[in-house]
């Protein structure tokens, strides 16, 4: 499985916990955990934002659960 497809499958395993009411915190973890390890520059400025700003918006979902 390629890093982007791994990113996709947890950002849907997320989108339905949510509409699910079942949000997970580890699910949210493991995907900024991902972000943050393997973060891979594409020669694509567009989709590199796009990856900072899941994980910038992942960051602020796990810290807004933590309270």
């Amino acid at each position: 499985m390629t890093y982007g497809d791994d990113l996709l499958d947890r950002l849907e395993d997320i989108r339905i916990g949510i509409l699910l009411g079942h949000f997970s915190k580890q699910r949210l973890t493991e995907l900024a955990q991902r972000l943050r390890q393997k973060r891979e520059k594409s020669k694509d400025p567009a989709l590199d934002e796009i990856l900072a700003e899941i994980e910038l918006r992942a960051e602020v979902e796990i810290a807004k659960y933590a309270r």
